[in-house]
């Protein structure tokens, strides 16, 4: 097809040029909508190939119709009938205007007509498909910045909102930077005892809890399983997350999961480690990604002291330890 495009472009640009091949300038008016015009040999030659790259197009449509009628996609079907029933009205325009030629019938061009279906069709076409592409970029978007089961947050996610506090931290614009890792206590007992169902439900509802109770510049993730982080990340006292994370832990601690005679109570156990820009210069962290891994796993670790503790607790831990 590459080769086609490179013809007609060349025979474009022929045209632009008056000579006696392809558009010369007349001493005598052809027609009232091609005056002062002589039509040569090699345009007319260009004029048969248009049409029969048309009826290759027409080929083409033709399969690909067939194919996607008996896959039965009726969106995609449409669209080439639509290019089919345009390209067949091109090809039979042309054919009229050669048979009959402005000379003879001195009306416009019947290909004009052609030409204006089928840019209609082809634009309408592209505008269809430029608005598929969005929506299945925004769908795709979607599957990679929320958690399927939870609507919190993904790890990958999680990761660009981390590394991008660090940098706001590092310019300035955060006086703290506090991340909490937390999990259901005994969420394999609870998934044994009442269902994969109920434990699915349950990690919804946790969700739910978490984003009633963080403010909108905060982020819940689900790192996998049972296992969530809260990212908080604004200019907020040295207190809000561990006051935060506290409330929470009650919230859930006084609330009843599960439905009928599977309602049952459950706890979490939460690990937080903060930061600020000093500590930052205290501890000669380079790397961005350094600093947002070392905040995982110092806040996992304060996870372990807290299941440690006998479960349902919140163990804070500094950045140095």
């Amino acid at each position: 097809m590459k080769w086609c495009y490179v013809i007609c472009g060349a025979f474009s640009l022929l045209t632009m040029v008056p000579n006696p091949y392809f558009l010369n300038n007349a001493f005598y008016s052809t027609s009232k909508y091609y005056t002062g015009l002589e039509f040569g040999a090699l345009f007319q030659l260009w004029g048969a190939w248009i049409l029969v790259l048309a009826a290759y197009c027409i080929f083409i449509l033709v399969r690909v119709f067939n194919r996607q009628r008996i896959r039965q996609e009726n969106g995609n079907t449409n669209t080439v009938l639509l290019l089919l029933v345009a390209n067949i009205v091109w090809v039979i325009t042309g054919l009229c205007d050669t048979f009959t030629g402005i000379q003879v019938v001195d009306l416009p061009p019947l290909s004009w007509i052609g030409s204006f279906s089928v840019t209609s069709c082809i634009a309408w076409v592209l505008v269809l498909h430029i608005d598929d592409l969005y929506e299945e970029r925004r769908l795709l978007s979607n599957r990679l910045m929320y958690d399927h089961l939870t609507q919190a947050f993904s790890r990958s996610y999680l990761e660009i909102r981390l590394t991008e506090a660090v940098n706001l931290m590092r310019r300035g614009e955060l006086n703290w930077l506090s991340v909490c890792v937390f999990d259901v206590d005994d969420f394999k007992n609870i998934n044994d005892q009442y269902g994969h169902a109920n434990g699915d439900a349950l990690l919804t509802q946790i969700t739910t809890i978490i984003k009633d109770n963080i403010r909108q510049s905060d982020c819940i993730a689900r790192l996998g399983g049972d296992e969530f982080v809260i990212l908080f990340a604004s200019k907020q006292d040295e207190n809000y997350a561990a006051t935060t994370v506290e409330r929470i832990r009650e919230r859930i601690a006084k609330t009843d999961f599960g439905k009928g005679e599977c309602t049952f109570n459950t706890s979490c156990s939460f690990g937080i480690v903060s930061v600020t820009p000093e500590k930052l210069t205290i501890t000669n962290v380079v790397e961005v990604q350094d600093l947002a891994n070392q905040m995982l796993s110092g806040a996992d670790e304060a996870l372990y002291r807290a299941k440690n503790q006998g479960k349902n607790a919140v163990c804070i831990a500094t950045f140095s330890d």
